[in-house]
């Protein structure tokens, strides 16, 4: 006896309709990049004293501003106070 082919497409787009749809970036990827911050920072600060702790804590925030740019997320002339002269 074989089976009825089955219409995955179909069911791919039902499915869909019911389920949350994913942020940009995904949630899970953003708690793990923050975990691996807070590790990287407690490392830092641990070991290498408090000094080390705030060195990782300001390269962070540069690179995670770095980053927003990059990705276009963060607009470099809002963040400065600059603007295009239009009224």
């Amino acid at each position: 006896m074989t089976r009825p082919p089955t219409n995955r497409t179909a069911w791919r787009e039902r499915a869909s309709d019911t389920e949350p749809q994913p942020t940009p970036g995904g949630a899970g990827h953003s708690a793990g990049i923050g975990l691996l911050a807070g590790m990287a920072l407690g490392f830092a600060g641990y070991f290498s004293g408090f000094w080390a702790f705030l060195l990782v804590a300001v390269l962070g925030a540069v690179g995670l501003a770095v980053g927003l740019i990059l990705d276009g997320r963060l607009d470099l002339g809002t963040l400065l106070g600059s603007h295009s002269g239009r009224r």
